[in-house]
């Protein structure tokens, strides 16, 4: 039996009840509070893309779209707040700046670690006895063999990031493309 999760069904996403609280949307002034406070925005960051597979996430455009925006309310989440928890997730590893060096108002979400990732794709690969097998990065992301699987579909930025996990773990050996998606990779034992 295979321990690989299967891709979320897709539904609905259920915010917290934290989320139709108007002060959730405003930064607190209390250090303690706004800890609190914190830590749910970047769980709730985290779950939101998670569930609708979202990777990149521009701050000016954010915040006119949940979860940053709740219009049940008229609450929105403004830019400086939104970049402090996304610096929060970015020390946790959840995320990292992109773009222009020092702008800070785009990142890439990692709902997953690469490192988790990795793991994911080097079980697959043993499921399947395909260690030696050379396979393109385009059909590790969008190939029938791993329809069903929670990397099927993985924003290319993602998949590089865990095959370099694996390249440095010695479990696999990158070759070069003109392109990532005709990048070939190759799992090891």
């Amino acid at each position: 039996m295979s321990n690989t999760t299967a891709v979320p069904t897709p539904g609905a996403f259920q915010f917290p009840e934290i989320y139709n609280f108007p002060p959730f949307f405003t930064r607190q002034p209390n250090e303690s509070t706004w800890q609190e406070q914190r830590r749910q925005w970047c769980d709730l960051i985290l779950a939101y893309y998670r569930h609708n597979r979202l990777y990149s996430l521009t701050l000016a455009e954010a915040i006119t779209e949940p979860p940053f925006t709740n219009r049940q309310i008229h609450r929105s989440l403004r830019v400086d707040v939104l970049r402090e928890l996304v610096d929060d997730l970015v020390k946790q590893g959840n995320a990292s700046w992109t773009g222009a060096k020092n702008a800070k108002d785009s990142c890439l979400v990692l709902w997953r670690k690469p490192e988790v990732w990795a793991s994911m794709i080097y079980q697959w690969a043993n499921e399947r006895g395909l260690f030696n097998t050379v396979l393109t990065v385009f059909e590790l992301a969008n190939g029938d063999d791993t329809a069903g699987q929670e990397f099927h579909n993985l924003d290319s930025v993602t998949l590089r990031r865990a095959l370099d996990v694996l390249q440095s773990q010695g479990k696999a050996q990158l070759f070069v493309g003109t392109s990532d998606d005709d990048m070939g990779v190759k799992l090891f034992a």
